[in-house]
């Protein structure tokens, strides 16, 4: 891991899927970390449920850290345990109406990619189904007690996001028709090539093809700022799983096909150094321009969080793969759709105000800190 610090490798090593102390540095593993201030970030993260489970028999941590750090772990397991009850509940309804639905990271990878309830936090409920379904899912829901998020208007979701939003007051469910947005146009058939049928929790359940799971995640992490770091140890859980099964040619050919291949190969060689993820070595050999800048950016979100999320996103659209690209989506953070301005500021659908939103934006984008 060059150019990081001790007490970076530390926590970044503490929270991989799997640490081995054979990894560490033996004669400074331990040495010269402030440990209170690592599990503060850790749950800031969402990893503290990962350094649990990879120190708790190390005798590492105060007694008091370690027994928050398993406060955690136990947190997210009866948190998951309610989201997996849920999500079993909701596939089950689709499939009874004919609907081919795939659940999409949470809980589905805490059991499948992680086979641990307590270490992946599950923000909400994500389901990914065919867009000419999604009238009817609606219906579904509504039928059992879901209503939509208000204040969010519907009609700016389907222009302009890749997913509606319903809760029933206990759980929140994100219901997907595509993967990607705003920077990558990728068709939503795209993601229902190769999908294969897994069993899990005693039913049938769909699965993403390992490299479309690969780029969606690429692609989240993308979109959500490079933080928090569980999104990160995510991609690596999967790469990990399914580590025989990856075509990478195949993945790096979708990736060119739609884009995304710049990104793809930085977050590769992030993965790589931050959480030892192993990539293939002609992989890890491209050079990307402006690496080592972009990951020090990304580190200080890590450590330090996440402010002024639009202005970073500028930064990053420089993990774009060409000019024309970085250009379009600069100018779309500048001057976006009538419905993404409504979407990012709250608005109703056709407010008159929009115009004076537009003005105003670029000088948001600046000063907004979320």
């Amino acid at each position: 891991m060059p150019n990081l610090t001790l007490f970076e490798k530390q926590f970044f090593q503490f929270s991989r899927c799997h640490f081995n102390i054979e990894d560490g540095e033996k004669d400074q593993v331990f040495d010269d970390c402030d440990l209170v201030v690592l599990s503060t970030i850790a749950h800031q993260n969402g990893v503290a449920g990962f350094i649990y489970q990879n120190t708790k028999g190390l005798d590492i941590f105060s007694e008091q850290i370690q027994q928050e750090l398993q406060a955690a772990y136990h947190h997210t397991i009866f948190r998951n345990l309610d989201q997996l009850a849920e999500t079993i509940k909701i596939l089950k309804l689709l499939s009874a109406n004919q609907i081919n639905a795939i659940p999409l990271k949470g809980v589905f990878a805490s059991e499948l990619i992680f086979h641990d309830l307590g270490v992946y936090p599950s923000g909400d409920i994500d389901i990914l189904v065919h867009p000419d379904d999604l009238s009817l899912v609606k219906r579904i829901l509504i039928d059992i007690g879901y209503t939509s998020v208000k204040g969010i208007q519907e009609e700016d979701l389907l222009a302009n996001h890749y997913h509606l939003m319903f809760h029933d007051n206990r759980h929140l469910l994100e219901v997907h028709w595509n993967l990607t947005k705003r920077y990558f146009e990728v068709p939503a058939d795209f993601w229902w090539h190769n999908v294969r049928t897994v069993r899990w929790r005693d039913m049938d359940v769909i699965e993403l093809a390992p490299e479309k799971y690969i780029l969606y995640t690429i692609f989240r992490l993308y979109d959500h700022c490079f933080y928090p770091l569980r999104f990160f140890v995510l991609i690596s859980g999967i790469i990990d799983t399914y580590s025989k099964e990856i075509y990478w040619d195949t993945l790096l050919a979708n990736s060119k096909k739609y884009k995304m291949r710049r990104l793809t190969l930085f977050t590769f060689k992030l993965l790589h150094e931050l959480l030892g993820t192993q990539i293939p070595d002609h992989i890890l050999q491209t050079k990307i321009m402006g690496y080592g800048a972009l990951k020090k950016i990304i580190l200080s979100g890590i450590f330090k969080g996440v402010i002024r999320q639009h202005l970073r996103m500028m930064l990053y659209t420089s993990l774009l793969d060409g000019p024309i690209d970085i250009s379009k989506a600069l100018l779309g953070r500048l001057f976006p759709k009538k419905g993404e301005l409504c979407f990012r500021y709250n608005l109703p659908h056709g407010s008159s105000k929009i115009w004076l939103y537009y003005a105003i934006n670029p000088i948001m984008l600046f000063f907004k800190k979320r």
